[in-house]
């Protein structure tokens, strides 16, 4: 995540014992700007500093407590009003009676939310407070013991505030999941009478268990995506991304003053080349971290007013649009469908993309072919046969149950690839997504088969572009961040040329992980299964 420390020359430093002991809390996004703090009271003073927002001295006047300030942000997140609209603290003090709506949060983990109020009042108290017209202010005994007792309720009931909220995000995950079950048991005409329905109709066929994840259960992906080093390898893959540039750049004509929506927009470089191409605007999502960088790369970019990056899932997030008119994603994994991004894209199709809406890359296919190479056999199986003087034979079958990532020797392909699987982005549904295919190969060389080799090619070649571009991410072809994927063989197959190797590949998610894979390869009464995790 990327912080702002401009213009704060003077501020206590972090961690030196004779200064001012700073609150610390979530990072702190700027009320006018979108400048992010490491702790609430560097973003309060640079607000106070830079924009002329008062807020620090409206709390040194004791007429602004916990639930004052806590309406107060929230207003501010809300309506966005201009920073000169309130420069003094009068100003600021006539949003103290805002109404208990404002008590919601905005934002999700608002870090200003955060800040002690509590204990930064009672600390200027001691230190001694500046009243309106910033003269000293003595207290009593009795009078500071009264305020003590004060702050201390108030610290009781902000804990009972936050037991609520635990409570009610609770009740509202339990409302969620009965109100699932009820959609999916009936029609929907029955309900939509009562309010806005945020999802599209479950009709069977675009749901998934993706839909359903939580930020928790979901962890681990999106805190993959956070870090800069993926985004860097994606970015140096050649292949994807100057495919990407080119298939957006070079249909200019079919991206202008278009609304486009980039689905997992990363450090949101797709983003930029529709900008480039002449979309109108962009709505750009993420989920993960990444995006406050994406944010100072769109600003670094000069491209500010024509982006607009969202942090959220995309199954909960809210557009300012109704429609847009072309979507944009890299959401391909490993063996295409590793991560089942895919199935958010569908997802943000269904509820956003107009009649005649685009989704770009439009198709992609998944394709199989066979390999003949002794050494992987070797490094991967037969290893285990003698590891220095012991047997570990049981460590070869565990390594036969997962697909392999890597980069495959072109050499050592001896079959025609061959096509096991369609995905129509524009129009495929959930349930598309797993599937079971039958194939042949046809061997071109005595050989002896030690792996199945799957990958997949990307096309953006609709009807409306001037310009076509397809890119491959198989073993013939320049290499990639996607590799292809390996499914050794426990037992070899022995060829000759001319003769042909038959099968049934069923892929599906994984039930308790669904963005992982579990596929099962039958070849002449042989059945192979395997993770791709």
């Amino acid at each position: 995540m990327a912080f702002c420390d401009e213009d704060l020359n003077g501020y206590p430093e972090f961690g030196d014992s004779d200064e001012e002991e700073i609150d610390t809390c979530s990072p702190s996004l700027c009320l006018f700007c979108e400048a992010i703090f490491t702790t609430c009271e560097l973003a309060l003073s640079h607000i106070s500093k830079i924009h002329g927002v008062p807020l620090l001295q409206l709390l040194q006047t004791r007429s602004c407590d916990f639930y004052s300030y806590i309406k107060i942000i929230n207003y501010f997140r809300r309506h966005k009003p201009p920073a000169h609209d309130y420069q003094t603290v009068e100003s600021l003090q006539g949003l103290t009676t805002l109404d208990q709506s404002y008590m919601i949060p905005e934002c999700e983990d608002d870090g200003l939310l955060q800040f002690d109020v509590e204990g930064y009042q009672e600390s200027h108290l001691q230190l001694g407070l500046a009243s309106k017209d910033n003269s000293p202010v003595t207290l009593s005994a009795n009078e500071y013991e009264a305020l003590k007792s004060k702050a201390l309720q108030l610290d009781q009931l902000k804990r009972e505030l936050e037991d609520l909220k635990s409570q009610y995000t609770q009740d509202l995950t339990r409302l969620r999941s009965s109100a699932q079950r009820l959609i999916s048991s009936g029609p929907l005409s029955s309900m939509t009478e009562y309010g806005d329905v945020s999802t599209p109709p479950t009709d069977g066929v675009n749901t998934s268990k993706v839909h359903s994840l939580n930020d928790a259960q979901d962890d681990g992906y999106i805190g993959s995506y956070s870090h800069y080093s993926i985004h860097m390898d994606m970015l140096q893959d050649k292949v994807r991304t100057d495919g990407y540039r080119q298939a957006i750049v070079r249909n200019s004509e079919m991206f202008k003053d278009k609304i486009v929506l980039d689905v997992g927009c990363g450090t949101s470089v797709l983003s930029m080349f529709a900008a480039k191409a002449g979309a109108k605007h962009v709505y750009a999502v993420d989920m993960s971290d990444i995006i406050y960088q994406a944010m100072d790369i769109v600003r670094e970019n000069q491209l500010e007013d024509r982006i607009t990056l969202i942090k959220g899932r995309i199954e909960e997030v809210k557009l300012p649009v109704d429609h847009v008119d072309i979507i944009i994603s890299e959401w391909m994994g490993y063996f295409l469908l590793f991560e089942s991004m895919l199935d958010s894209v569908i997802f943000a199709r269904n509820k956003w993309l107009s009649v005649d809406g685009l989704v770009w890359p439009n198709r992609c296919k998944i394709l199989m072919t066979a390999s003949c190479d002794p050494g992987l056999r070797q490094k991967n199986i037969d290893f285990w046969e003698d590891v220095y003087g012991f047997k570990m034979t049981c460590m070869k079958y565990e390594v036969c149950k997962e697909g392999l990532v890597q980069t495959v020797n072109s050499s050592h392909i001896v079959c025609p690839p061959v096509e096991i699987q369609l995905v129509d982005c524009c129009t495929s549904n959930i349930t598309q997504l797993d599937f079971t295919s039958d194939f042949t190969l046809l061997v071109n060389t005595d050989c002896t088969i030690h792996a199945l080799i799957g990958y997949f090619d990307t096309f953006f070649d609709h009807e409306k572009a001037s310009h076509q571009v397809t890119f491959s991410t198989g073993p013939l072809a320049t290499p990639t961040h996607w590799k292809q994927t390996v499914f050794l063989l426990a037992q070899p197959l022995h060829k000759k040329q001319g003769e042909s190797i038959s099968g049934v590949i069923e892929v599906k998610k994984v039930p308790k992980d669904p963005r992982s894979l579990q596929i099962k390869i039958k070849i002449e009464s042989v059945t192979y299964k395997y993770i791709l995790s």
